[in-house]
């Protein structure tokens, strides 16, 4: 285990390092400016928006499913990290939406569709979580 850790762990620099030599040959320097700085702000992004709000969404859960059975509170971590990556892929689209230059693409309504979405994600974890805490074989069994 320990060998294939390694060799995956410098098969992996290799390719990263692979990569980073071949940049200059493809791109320009302003192309070149432009990802470093793109690559700066996702890290800063990462780092301090979502790691700081999925910090505090994750004690907020461990709150909450604190007093859920396991099965429950794994629905509903579930239904959640579901919902932030349907979100998150739909405000993608509504943007390219608003900025499409083509009537005929992306032709959707997102955000219906979202709304939707989230209606019924609720309404099925909600079902799903209660069912779980009212059945099995009394009361404690929770955590």
């Amino acid at each position: 285990m320990k060998i294939t850790r390694y060799v995956l762990g410098v098969a992996g620099a290799g390719l990263i390092g692979y990569g980073l030599l071949g940049l200059p040959t493809k791109l320009g320097p302003p192309q070149l400016i432009g990802l470093l700085i793109w690559l700066a702000v996702a890290v800063l992004l990462h780092d301090g928006v979502m790691v700081p709000v999925s910090t505090l969404a994750g004690a907020g859960l461990t709150r909450v499913g604190s007093r859920l059975r396991p099965a429950s509170a794994a629905v509903l971590r579930g239904a959640l990290m579901t919902g932030a990556v349907v979100t998150l892929i739909a405000g993608v689209l509504l943007k390219a939406q608003s900025v499409a230059r083509n009537t005929s693409a992306l032709e959707g309504d997102y955000a219906a569709n979202l709304l939707w979405f989230w209606a019924i994600l609720v309404t099925l974890a909600a079902t799903l979580i209660y069912g779980l805490e009212r059945g099995g074989s009394g009361r404690g069994e929770r955590r």
